[in-house]
């Protein structure tokens, strides 16, 4: 594994680490490399069509009261998927930048281009299903308390407050 496929392990494990949720000093990433991947993560992040949500809520669990059930669950869903999910993740990565790269060649053709589409909208699919666990999870165990608190955290961060409807989003 290089370096630079290193670090997006790396930074995927930091969004699903409550304990490290901030950067960790201790890998062996230059600051270049570092903002490369965390350049590449936004890249992802913002193509997607669902926030992950786990990081957010278990390194603010206590604010959010979560209790000793809801932890464990949140523990077992991340063990049971964060590999397949890094793995899909690092795969999209690698092929929207092959994308762009084989886009600018003049020997590759339009259907080549439109089936290197296709294969990373069914990556983004697969994806999307984990995430949907993972959110399936969250609304069978969320009380409204927990939602409001959950609106709370998130106020400061637009990306997320905005996606929250007037509505409590445990409701529907």
């Amino acid at each position: 594994m290089n370096v630079k496929h290193a670090g997006i392990l790396l930074i995927f494990t930091l969004f699903f680490t409550a304990a490290q949720a901030k950067h960790n000093s201790d890998h062996p990433l230059s600051p270049e490399d570092w903002k490369e991947i965390m350049e590449k993560v936004v890249l992802l992040e913002n193509s997607g069509l669902m926030p992950t949500l786990l990081p957010v809520i278990m390194s603010n669990r206590d604010i959010l009261q979560l209790t000793d059930e809801q932890v464990t669950s949140f523990r077992a869903w991340r063990k049971n998927n964060y590999t397949n999910m890094v793995n899909v993740m690092n795969e999209i990565i690698e092929k929207m930048v092959q994308f762009r790269v084989e886009s600018l060649r003049p020997s590759v053709s339009s259907e080549q281009l439109i089936s290197f589409q296709s294969e990373i909208q069914e990556l983004q699919r697969q994806l999307l299903v984990i995430k949907l666990s993972c959110r399936d999870l969250v609304m069978k165990s969320f009380t409204p308390a927990q939602w409001e608190n959950f609106a709370f955290v998130v106020s400061d961060n637009p990306r997320l407050a905005g996606l929250l409807s007037q509505d409590n989003p445990g409701s529907h």
